[in-house]
């Protein structure tokens, strides 16, 4: 009797499996994409941070305004910018014009 010995090829330790690059390859993707999104996010949060500021200043210059609305409905306040900002006098008063040196 004859013993056939078959020689058995052994596959590499190292082969390739599809569904282990696939899954690895997904994760990347994933990650990408979250890195992406995240910096988006935080470019919109500094933009909004800024319109904030915007928007704070314009609030407080729109109070500035309407003070100074109110203010000019004021007789003497509107007096006292013609003397000191036009050098206007009433009728009879000698206006004190100080010499430059």
């Amino acid at each position: 009797m004859m013993v056939v010995l078959k020689v058995i090829k052994q596959r590499p330790k190292y082969r390739l499996k599809w569904f282990r690059l696939v899954v690895i390859g997904l994760i990347v993707y994933f990650a990408y994409l979250s890195f992406g999104q995240q910096s988006q996010i935080n470019a919109i949060n500094q933009e909004l941070e800024a319109t904030k500021a915007k928007l704070a200043e314009a609030d407080k210059r729109h109070a500035e305004l309407t003070e100074e609305r109110n203010r000019l409905n004021d007789r003497t306040y509107i007096e006292k910018l013609a003397r000191e900002e036009l050098g206007l006098v009433k009728p009879g008063e000698v206006p004190y014009v100080p010499a430059k040196e």
